[in-house]
């Protein structure tokens, strides 16, 4: 009742149509979710209004000749300027994730300008930078943005605990490939043991992520959902779908080749694995989507 009374006095000046009483509901309905955003974090319930109606900025401003690309425009203003602070936790996360990242860089370099260098050293290095990526994905996601709601812990220590694995195992068979007299199966045994099954269940994790898009995100993408729906009237279905697949299929036996190449070889000849695959998409475009004449 009162994000409702709120807003009729900030329209209190504007002609009662249609289209102001549509973009002062979507209004309403944003500020009580923000509402109740902030008093499930601790806020009292007059705190909790007091921040989420500072964050609504000048929207009379833009609300003369509302159509409906402006409304969609307007609903994203609300929040789009705001700032989501940092928690002191969090701060702590990110600090650490840095700290252990420059270390590791560190020791990683400090050791190959050492002679003789020591394999053990380089471990350590992966370990840390497998520690640093694993903190800031964990924080990265816990942390409120202005577009996302924060991912409950649980859910996001399960992608740090997989880009940890993932990271520690491909780091350790490059230092073990390079730096090592191990042998190019035992190299791709490490690959297959710990990165595959980490991409695997980092897909799973994104296949079955529920939405966490603010409602104001919700509204804004109206207008391209329209746009998608315009491009699929312009562009023929089938085609998209057969250059979906094809397209998904080249760059897999792309990445596959270039790892395979830079291993047994070089990784610079390894480069030009990329060059012939994006010639092969350019020709597939020109292939499939390019109308023949008569």
């Amino acid at each position: 009742m009162r994000e409702k009374i709120y807003v009729d006095r900030l329209f209190a000046d504007y002609e009662d149509t249609p289209r102001i009483r549509d973009f002062k509901e979507e209004i309403i309905g944003n500020l009580r979710e923000r509402v109740k955003d902030f008093m499930s974090k601790g806020l009292g319930e007059e705190e909790a209004f007091d921040r989420a109606t500072a964050e609504l900025g000048d929207i009379t401003a833009i609300a003369d000749d509302l159509g409906k690309k402006k409304r969609n425009e307007a609903i994203g203003q609300m929040y789009i300027n705001a700032k989501v602070p940092f928690s002191k936790k969090t701060a702590a996360g990110l600090a650490l994730a840095t700290g252990l990242l420059l270390m590791g860089l560190g020791l990683a370099v400090l050791n190959y300008f050492t002679e003789p260098s020591d394999l053990l050293y380089y471990y350590i290095s992966v370990f840390l930078l497998a520690d640093a990526f694993a903190l800031f994905t964990y924080f990265g996601l816990t942390q409120e943005s202005i577009s996302n709601y924060a991912m409950k812990s649980r859910r996001a220590l399960m992608y740090g605990i997989i880009v940890f694995v993932g990271v520690l195992g491909e780091g350790i068979a490059i230092v073990s490939y390079f730096f090592s007299d191990m042998e190019l199966p035992m190299v791709l045994g490490i690959e297959f043991a710990l990165v595959f099954p980490a991409v695997c269940a980092l897909v799973f994790l994104a296949a079955t992520e529920s939405d966490r898009k603010k409602p104001w995100v919700k509204a804004f993408t109206e207008f391209e959902v329209e746009c998608e729906m315009l491009f699929e009237h312009t562009v023929d279905p089938d085609k998209a779908a057969r250059f979906g697949v094809f397209s998904g299929g080249l760059w897999i036996l792309a990445v596959a080749v270039f790892i395979m190449v830079g291993l047994a070889y070089d990784w610079w000849y390894a480069l030009l694995v990329f060059l012939f695959a994006a010639a092969a998409q350019t020709m597939m475009v020109s292939t499939i989507f390019v109308k023949k004449k008569d």
